[in-house]
């Protein structure tokens, strides 16, 4: 299995309420978005948490610390909920993404130190029906309030043949060795 829901129905209400407040944290840290090479590019992202700002390089071991945009969104209660859901031993990088109408993320697996430390969580803020989750023979479609866990290790993909916008919380939690 490289991907499962495990919950639905979270009260993602304030955080994208937040978020249509707050349209200039999208895009601040352009890392993984930049470069025409990426899965990501042309997708957006907003850091809520991972290495220092000014020295964060996924592949670099390092401590992840909050960044402003998760007091500005308020998302931490919601972070932490699902970190205790996860029954987690440490939080990781937070990582709020959006995938404009019509795009899509491209197929990859997710290399560094960090992305094979940490287990994936994913909380849909946004969606609509036909934007799916894709990996090779298996994906998955959310709604708004969905938590599903997946496994970056294995190629995947984001489809969204839509004329929505797709956002995405996802949450890196570590669970015991």
């Amino acid at each position: 299995m490289k991907i499962k829901l495990l919950k639905e129905g979270i009260n993602v209400a304030p955080i994208y309420w937040a978020l249509l407040k707050n349209p200039s944290l999208w895009n601040q840290n352009t890392a993984r978005t930049e470069d025409e090479k990426s899965p990501h590019f042309g997708l957006d992202d907003i850091w809520a948490r991972f290495g220092e700002q000014e020295r964060a390089v996924d592949g670099e071991a390092h401590d992840s610390k909050w960044y402003p945009s998760s007091d500005i969104l308020g998302i931490k209660p919601l972070v932490y909920d699902i970190f205790r859901f996860a029954e987690g031993d440490e939080l990781g990088g937070v990582l709020i993404t959006r995938i404009p109408p019509g795009k899509m993320c491209k197929p990859h697996t997710d290399p560094g130190w960090h992305a094979r430390r940490y287990q994936k969580f994913a909380v849909q803020i946004t969606s609509a029906p036909g934007q799916k989750f894709c990996f090779e023979g298996e994906e998955l479609e959310t709604k708004p309030g969905d938590l599903f866990w997946f496994d970056n290790q294995f190629t995947h993909w984001v489809t969204n043949e839509t004329p929505y916008e797709r956002v995405t919380m996802i949450i890196c939690i570590r669970k015991g060795d």
